[in-house]
């Protein structure tokens, strides 16, 4: 049923709808105007302010994580049973204005549809989480209510003296989301705790360009270039 469900989907619903989006936006003469040549930054400017994701994308810089460092399904062996990586492509334009980021996130949305009709039929059997033996990963609430070790389990990973202990060291590890790349720096002094640990968030980075990006516009282009960033207010408080 989940799998009738998301084909469903990726083949008819979704599709369907952005063709709609396109023919209501795309050469809207109206949309087209107030976005084209508003809140515009080029591809120095993105690299130096550090965008990723559809901001830099859309200003001219073919990065993207998936493909410059790949991780799980889109590295080839994904599986351990020999499967590609998926294959899909990625948008990049040079305008670098709110029309140039919106036609970038669109063909994402079409692109992402393509991963999943590649993965859909090829999900691995098991648990989505890591695996509860591994005891880094609260057990199920049925374990917890219903048996001794999955409780001990649970204390022993919420409790402030208890916890795995990871080697000395520091770490960086970050994923293509939707706003960008997305990182978290963790620095280890071999205790259960991480002695540091620091989130890089795209909203929080890509935010920054606002003031530039609306600089000689009119008030009511504020709409487009806040719109074209795409803030989560959540990654704003850090």
């Amino acid at each position: 049923m989940f799998k009738k469900m998301v084909k469903n989907f990726i083949d008819e619903s979704m599709p369907r709808a952005a063709e709609d989006v396109n023919k209501l936006l795309t050469k809207n003469r109206i949309f087209v105007d107030r976005t084209k040549g508003i809140g515009i930054f080029t591809r120095e400017e993105a690299i130096n302010w550090s965008l990723s994701g559809p901001l830099a994308r859309a200003s001219g810089v073919r990065r993207d994580i998936r493909k410059d460092e790949p991780y799980l399904c889109y590295a080839d062996n994904w599986d351990g049973q020999g499967s590609p990586a998926v294959k899909f492509q990625v948008p990049v334009m040079s305008t670098g204005d709110a029309y140039a980021r919106y036609l970038v996130r669109s063909e994402e949305l079409l692109q992402s549809l393509a991963i999943i009709r590649q993965l859909i039929d090829n999900i691995p059997p098991g648990p989505v989480n890591v695996s509860p033996e591994g005891k880094e990963v609260l057990p199920p609430k049925e374990q917890v209510y219903s048996s001794i070790e999955g409780l001990i389990q649970h204390f022993e990973l919420i409790m402030t003296n208890r916890g795995f202990t990871a080697p000395k060291g520091e770490v960086y590890g970050c994923i293509e989301s939707g706003n960008g790349e997305l990182g978290y720096y963790i620095v280890s002094s071999a205790d259960n705790v991480p002695w540091r640990a620091r989130t890089r968030p795209c909203s929080f980075i890509n935010y920054q360009t606002f003031p530039k990006m609306i600089e000689g516009h009119m008030l009511s282009d504020v709409v487009a270039v806040v719109g074209s960033i795409n803030v989560i207010a959540a990654e704003l408080d850090r």
